[in-house]
């Protein structure tokens, strides 16, 4: 299987110098297990990682012991990104199902940084990307219904399946449990339930354990018309430069 780098050529499309950048990163990877945490909120920032395969999801903690998951990761997504400004990680890391991780010192992004303008400005771009995407995931939380936020998911998260290999037919794998979709669209476990529940009985998708397909896609795109649609589509989304004849 090849590495997932679509996302580090969402804008600025890979030179094989650069490929060869990214291969290295892949070189020292090292496997999870489902649950494991990669890294807890508060430990010190010693890099950012590289996620080869499986799901990973972003996480903080409440005073009174709540998780918010802000965010799940799929193969050839960067983990731990904005703690890059930090001292102490903002967020924890935790593997949602096995996964592989290559770890990225400091000292590699710095040097990338510093050497690779095209590669950094990729990784800039895909992390404001992220944070759109943030901004909008805030501004519907507390004005839409669960069903809403649960299709919103979900379209987004097909969409983001079918760019990493991930769903073939409409038809992709969900491996989070109620309680972990609960804790990402600020819902509890009844009413994730009770509204998946309804999704089923719509017609709209099918659900067989964690294997979720989507029937008519136009029909849940009308039950999010209130929620911006670039949430659920990136696919307008402007490509900087091209490979050099150089490289």
């Amino acid at each position: 299987m090849l590495p997932p780098y679509h996302r580090l050529e969402e804008f600025v499309p890979l030179t094989p110098a650069e490929t060869r950048i990214a291969e290295g990163w892949t070189s020292s990877k090292r496997s999870v297990k489902r649950h494991h945490i990669i890294r807890r909120e508060g430990d010190q920032v010693a890099g950012v990682f590289f996620l080869l395969a499986g799901w990973v999801g972003s996480s903080v903690m409440l005073r009174d012991g709540r998780r918010q998951i802000v965010k799940v990761h799929l193969p050839g997504d960067m983990l731990g990104f904005p703690s890059l400004s930090l001292v102490h990680a903002g967020e924890t890391l935790e593997a949602l199902t096995d996964a592989v991780i290559c770890p990225i010192p400091n000292a590699a992004i710095g040097k990338l940084l510093m050497d690779n303008p095209r590669l950094a400005t990729g990784l800039f771009l895909s992390t404001q990307k992220e944070r759109v995407a943030l901004m909008q995931k805030l501004s519907w939380l507390g004005a839409t219904s669960a069903l809403e936020r649960m299709v919103a998911f979900l379209l987004d998260l097909y969409d983001r399946a079918k760019s990493s290999g991930l769903a073939k037919e409409n038809r992709f794998e969900v491996p989070l449990t109620q309680q972990q979709l609960g804790e990402l669209l600020g819902l509890t476990a009844v009413h994730v339930n009770r509204t998946l529940k309804r999704l089923d009985s719509s017609g709209l998708l099918e659900r067989r354990k964690a294997l979720v397909r989507l029937i008519d896609i136009e029909g849940l795109q009308k039950m999010t018309a209130n929620i911006p649609p670039c949430f659920a589509h990136h696919d307008a989304w402007v490509r900087l430069g091209s490979p050099s004849s150089d490289a």
